[in-house]
């Protein structure tokens, strides 16, 4: 956008008598984290695209709740925007939980490729709801941190599992596959270790090292067991305060630190493993024969979670794209 446009549309906001846009976003993401960071760097660059007009004003590490009171709060106004995880997202638009089926995925690159043309549809499904998605994220691999090791399914089952009390649909996958989960908020997740209220939780490493969750349950098995995504949303009443002539270029700011954090929390995501084996964590490294039980048992639960947790012609439409990318790139059917 031409500077003289963005001078345009700030003159006319204040000539018109309406005060700069101030928009309120809560997170779970920890201060000093990367995602905390990209909606900072995400304020330093609305403000310096719309000379001051917009800003952000961020509330991190969940101090104003969970990701289910976030949601909340986002719609009776309290909020004009939230930066959320998958299990967040799914009370907006619970077609996303299909992007996070067990094992559906092997490299991100597939995840990327899936995720890139379904994004239309889920934020044309948002838009409908009153949202609009400023960036896609994620925050790397789920996998399973336990207080004792073990490397197969059927010795997970047996501990109590933290699931996200936000995410009532992982909450019945869990239940449906045999497992005992637990529904905590997450900002429980430390007492619940130390009190022996769970016995394992499942989350990306990066995560498991910035709180500090790694010590309590320090052995990680080694399966991506499911990439968890996120996004960052704004209501489009909040939007739509926004002068028309400012609103693509803030879009593509947000959209393009989306790519750009990606990447880096991926990397970090990668770093954090070797940071938390160097402070004692074990990875548990699992045989072919445990790999194989893992795969039967998402295989197992993919066909329950079609039309339940995740909508059929998304599911299917996910197993095509991913097959899609493998026929084309080499890879298992």
């Amino acid at each position: 956008m031409r500077s003289g446009t963005v001078l345009a549309a700030v003159v006319a906001l204040l000539v018109g008598g309406a005060a700069p846009v101030l928009v309120k976003l809560g997170t779970v993401a920890p201060d000093g984290s990367p995602w905390q960071q990209l909606l900072r760097e995400m304020d330093q660059e609305w403000q310096r695209i719309s000379g001051g007009a917009v800003t952000l004003r961020v509330y991190p590490g969940g101090v104003l709740g969970d990701e289910t009171d976030l949601v909340k709060k986002l719609r009776i106004g309290q909020l004009h925007a939230v930066a959320l995880s998958g299990a967040g997202m799914e009370h907006l638009e619970p077609a996303v939980t299909c992007l996070q089926l067990p094992l559906i995925f092997d490299t991100y690159e597939e995840l990327d490729h899936v995720r890139d043309r379904l994004a239309p549809m889920l934020e044309q499904s948002m838009a409908a709801k009153g949202y609009v998605v400023l960036n896609w994220s994620d925050a790397g691999w789920v996998m399973f941190f336990l207080k004792t090791p073990a490397a197969r399914p059927a010795d997970i089952r047996k501990m109590k599992l933290f699931t996200s009390a936000s995410d009532s649909r992982t909450l019945e996958l869990y239940k449906a596959a045999g497992f005992r989960p637990v529904p905590l908020s997450v900002t429980d997740m430390q007492s619940a270790l130390q009190t022996g209220m769970i016995d394992a939780f499942d989350v990306p490493p990066l995560l498991a090292l910035l709180n500090q969750w790694f010590p309590s349950a320090p052995n990680m098995v080694d399966v991506k067991w499911a990439p968890l995504v996120g996004a960052t949303v704004i209501g489009k009443k909040t939007w739509e305060r926004i002068p028309a002539e400012l609103r693509p270029a803030l879009a593509r700011s947000a959209a393009e630190l989306g790519v750009r954090y990606r990447a880096r929390i991926r990397q970090m995501s990668d770093e954090a493993v070797t940071a938390m084996e160097k402070r004692g964590m074990r990875i548990i490294h699992t045989t072919e024969e445990d790999r194989a039980a893992w795969r039967t048992e998402a295989e197992n639960a993919w066909p329950k979670l079609r039309g339940s947790v995740c909508p059929e012609a998304m599911f299917d439409e996910v197993v095509r794209l991913r097959g899609e990318y493998r026929a084309a790139h080499g890879g298992a059917p």
